[in-house]
């Protein structure tokens, strides 16, 4: 009875105040990606739902504080006021969004109404569900209405992310009209919380994919309209025309005529592709700016997870099962956040080709594709079933990842595409090859994907003509045939062959083959062990980000090493002299990239002038894009991303340690 009792004690305090912080922590990600959001955008609904998380983060806020005792009427007050301004802000901006008729005095009046009724339940009702269920029906309504606007524009324009915000704005607002019916119960209070962190990092990712193809859209009809409206330099050149046609008899005036139409064609097309630059290069810093941003949030969440999965194994196996949870999601959000660099990535033929894991690749496509039918699923009510069948032992294949996988991603959406009415999607990898060459070698042989569809197929026409470039189709069910020429092309970059087989009404089969690499090596993916075992050491952890140094300082003293951190430039450089001063010298320096007035190159930079055989590790919101574009900083020993893999920081601060008389027990 003693050890039930310690069990729900543990449960009901400590773990639901956890839950909390993370759903906190979630709306302050959400708040600060929102605001960015609205800076780069300059949309006003985009800074009035800013107001309405910093209204739910106060909401949170007096919730932690009621855990420290007996809340008063005044604290009761402001807290469901707090919520009720949030569903006022979150319904405001929704008509924004939409472009509704709207008015001031009707907004001002709403809020002095959710004051007074604020007042009268803390002061004069007992029973809290009496003033609960009004406040929390009209933010479940405001969250509905904001998912219903969502939806109408997914109707109107087809983006993806609409859909997905529409998906997720109704959970939130399903789950915000049922907190009063189970708030007395800790249980369901702290799965609630949990599950509002998750639907907040959600919607946040769905924001960012709804803003790019916005603004995909928005380059597309701008360069539409270039092309569809006589410019200035065709007026120039009527003119100019005219002036030619007065004075034909100095010049040869059909001569004249072809060469200003040939010179004025390659200047129109020269503006319109540096505009088209221009347009990308801005996609380009948002896309990073956002990456970063999300990446470091991200880097107190898992971690967080991380240590108490690790430091609290006598937590009962649900606890575990909701960390692992969050975990699982904040995951799978860095992996979202990973492939945006997929938006920025250099031309082809620049990257590097190096040496890939075809199965994995194939699981990634199958990632980024899953928001496409589940859309598809929930919007039009059919189901697609996805099966796999991968070979074992595939050899890996030389080529450029980011171009592989955007071929196979296309090939994979226009299948989904061609199940208007739902079926079966298959992925399947195998080894094609003559079997005469010696045992072991891949020589001549060949990696092959299979995707298949039991879709609307093609006629005979259509596939002979759906590699060709400006060829697609659209019948009334939606099913599209675009991109398979970029998917050729890519085939032909890496001197692979493309097979189609398909059927009208029978579905569609497509195999993608790439010659096997003759040395199969790891495509740069570290695999780390569980536990990393190395001597204590002595470490200067640099981040301006303060949840960020917290839990690097909590992981990195719990592997029994003693951290100091710094919050800018100036003062790791301060604190890296003080402990040279005292004969207590740094072992290793771990630095964030981006602080401002000293980053973290020059932080290296100082560190190696002073002490060169000190260890530097970058960890940085931008890890990911540095190795994609090979940029390795001058001083910087390793580059590691946010956020970090526990294990596989353990591992780096093994290597870059190996030697110290330190890490090999002496002293």
């Amino acid at each position: 009875m003693a050890k039930g009792a310690r069990l729900n004690l543990v449960f009901a305090s400590d773990y639901l105040n956890a839950a909390m912080i993370v759903s906190l922590l979630s709306v302050l990600v959400l708040v600060g990606l929102f605001h960015y959001l609205n800076r780069y955008t300059g949309r006003r609904y985009f800074s009035t739902w800013t107001l309405g998380w910093i209204f739910y983060a106060g909401w949170l806020g007096f919730g932690l504080w009621e855990q420290g005792g007996n809340p008063g009427p005044m604290h009761i007050m402001l807290r469901h006021w707090c919520i009720g301004v949030s569903a006022a802000l979150l319904f405001w901006g929704s008509s924004q969004f939409l472009k509704l008729p709207s008015r001031s005095m009707s907004f001002y009046l709403f809020m002095g109404f959710l004051l007074v009724w604020s007042y009268v339940g803390a002061y004069h009702l007992k029973n809290q569900l009496q003033m609960q269920v009004p406040i929390f029906g009209i933010i479940g309504v405001a969250s509905l209405v904001t998912a219903f606007s969502f939806y109408r524009m997914r109707k109107r324009f087809e983006f993806i992310g609409a859909g997905l915000l529409s998906f997720g704005f109704a959970l939130w607002g399903i789950y915000l009209s049922a907190c009063p019916f189970f708030a007395g119960n800790n249980h369901w209070v702290s799965t609630g919380f949990l599950i509002s962190a998750v639907l907040q990092l959600f919607i946040a990712v769905s924001m960012i994919v709804l803003v790019l193809e916005e603004a995909r859209a928005a380059n597309e009809t701008l360069l539409n309209q270039i092309r569809s409206t006589p410019s200035e330099l065709q007026s120039i050149e009527a003119k100019i025309l005219q002036i030619g046609a007065q004075e034909g008899g100095l010049l040869d005036r059909a001569a004249m005529d072809e060469k200003l139409r040939a010179a004025y064609e390659e200047l129109r097309l020269a503006q319109e592709k540096n505009l088209q630059e221009e347009r990308l290069q801005a996609l380009s810093q948002m896309s990073r700016g956002i990456a970063h941003d999300i990446n470091n949030a991200l880097t107190p969440i898992l971690g967080y997870a991380t240590l108490i999965q690790r430091s609290h194994p006598e937590l009962p196996e649900s606890v575990r099962n909701y960390v692992m949870g969050i975990k699982n999601a904040g995951d799978k959000i860095a992996q979202s956040v990973a492939c945006i660099r997929d938006f920025y990535r250099r031309e082809a033929g620049k990257e590097a080709k190096i040496s890939l894991e075809l199965n994995r690749i194939v699981e990634e496509v199958l990632e980024i594709s899953y928001t496409q039918w589940l859309d598809t699923q929930v919007l039009s009510g059919v189901h697609i079933d996805v099966k796999t069948d991968y070979c074992a032992e595939l050899p890996n294949i030389k080529g450029q990842k980011s171009e592989v996988r955007e071929a196979l991603t296309q090939v994979t959406l226009n299948a989904i595409q061609a199940m208007p009415q739902g079926g079966t999607l298959t992925l399947k990898t195998r080894i094609a090859g003559n079997g005469g060459e010696r045992p072991g070698s891949v020589v001549g042989k060949s990696v092959v994907v299979e995707i298949s569809d039991t879709g609307v197929g093609m006629n005979a026409e259509t596939r002979k003509r759906c590699l060709e470039p400006f060829f697609s189709t659209k019948d009334k069910h939606g099913a599209k045939g675009l991109g398979l020429s970029k998917v050729f092309g890519v085939i032909q970059r890496h001197t692979g062959q493309i097979v189609i087989e398909s059927e009208l009404g029978k579905g569609t089969v497509i195999r993608l083959s790439f010659p096997a690499a003759e040395a199969a090596t790891a495509t740069g993916e570290v695999s780390v062990p569980e536990a990393v075992v190395m001597a204590p050491l002595r470490i200067l952890c640099v981040d301006d980000e303060a949840p960020v140094l917290d839990v690097l300082r909590i992981i990195l003293q719990s592997a029994g090493h003693t951290v100091e951190g710094a919050s800018n430039g100036f003062g790791a450089l301060e604190a890296f002299r003080s402990a040279k001063a005292r004969n207590e010298s740094f072992d290793v320096v771990l630095t964030d990239l981006g602080m401002p007035k000293m980053d973290g190159r020059q932080v290296a930079k100082l560190i190696k002038e002073e002490s060169h055989g000190t260890p530097v590790i970058m960890l940085t919101g931008w890890g990911d894009i540095m190795k994609v574009e090979g940029n390795h900083p001058d001083q910087i020993d390793v580059v590691l991303s946010k956020p970090p893999q526990v294990n596989e920081l353990f591992l780096a601060l093994r290597k870059l340690t190996a030697n110290l008389p330190k890490a090999q027990g002496l002293n």
